[in-house]
């Protein structure tokens, strides 16, 4: 069988920037080994593959390890391809593990509106001595990933990426984040070396939690954040009391077909 698949780059202007992920279109899920695998050989951070439902989507994502509950920059990258690629009109709405996800299109740039995440305080993170040059002056957690929040936007920029120390921090995602400058109100990187992604280019999900930790800090509904990663990208949030928007572009790199002698 042939199966036909995009590469966008996700929360970028143009080539080369944001966070590339793999989208495939298929009638039915193959077996969560089968998509394991294909999410394996694609290499990238996230590889989404999507079942149409009538007017809805199911959607769920791998990385090359495993699968996760939910991929923001993939979830943009799938609406990308419906409203550029298949020419079908927003809004688009997914089923998802974390409930339903819509994306629209605003002034040319995609929106897509998530449940707000719970985070709670993180009471004495285990395993931080000697992982960063400073200590955090908070923590928090949001689903399976902790973050730490720094004094100085230096703090995040200048990490150089410890992949052990990372690891010991958690099985899930390490986040780090401060507040940034006049352009930013935050910035942050993001580490999920035990899902096999040493650091992810720009992230989605994690903003949803940046998102409503820094908008309940600084008393600001509308944020724009920075992801300082090798290839960086920009992301808009808007909070609400039951929603998040994150709010981002995308541009397609690639269109191949995958071909599968044997789906079980």
């Amino acid at each position: 069988m042939t199966y036909i698949f995009y590469q966008v780059d996700a929360f970028a202007d143009k080539l080369f920037e944001g966070n590339p992920a793999g989208v495939m279109f298929v009638d039915t899920f193959f077996s969560t080994k089968m998509m394991q695998k294909i999410a394996e050989e694609n290499n990238l951070s996230e590889t989404a593959f999507v079942v149409r439902r009538g007017n809805t989507f199911d959607l769920r994502w791998f990385t090359p390890k495993v699968e996760i509950d939910f991929c923001g920059h993939a979830t943009i990258a799938t609406a990308h391809v419906l409203y550029k690629e298949y020419g079908l009109d927003p809004p688009f709405i997914f089923n998802s593990k974390i409930g339903e996800l819509r994306v629209t299109i605003r002034k040319g740039l995609y929106v897509l509106s998530a449940p707000i995440p719970k985070i709670k305080p993180l009471v004495k993170p285990e395993n931080l001595e000697g992982v960063f040059k400073s200590l955090p002056i908070d923590s928090f957690k949001a689903g399976k990933d902790i973050y730490f929040v720094f004094d100085t936007f230096k703090e995040i920029i200048n990490y150089k990426l410890d992949i052990t120390k990372i690891s010991n921090l958690s099985k899930n995602g390490v986040g780090i984040t401060a507040r940034y400058s006049d352009e930013f109100d935050i910035i942050s990187r993001f580490f999920v070396p035990n899902e096999g992604i040493a650091e992810d280019p720009v992230t989605g999900s994690a903003h949803a939690a940046l998102g409503v930790y820094w908008s309940r800090a600084i008393r600001k509904n509308k944020l724009k954040a920075y992801q300082a990663s090798e290839r960086g990208g920009v992301i808009w949030l808007e909070v609400t009391d039951n929603r998040i928007n994150i709010i981002g572009n995308a541009i397609t790199y690639m269109k191949a077909e995958i071909r599968i002698t044997h789906v079980d």
